[in-house]
């Protein structure tokens, strides 16, 4: 039976506080940071 994968919490690097996944994008709850590298850019 397969185990479900582990994964160390993040932590944010404007606030240190632990991000939260939402939709598949690493965002921080207390400072409302958005991790920019994750976000998908529209084709032209």
């Amino acid at each position: 039976m397969l185990e479900t994968p582990y994964y160390a919490s993040r932590q944010c690097p404007q606030c240190s506080s632990t991000l939260s996944n939402v939709q598949g994008l690493a965002a921080c709850p207390e400072c409302e940071w958005i991790d920019a590298d994750a976000r998908v850019q529209p084709s032209v």
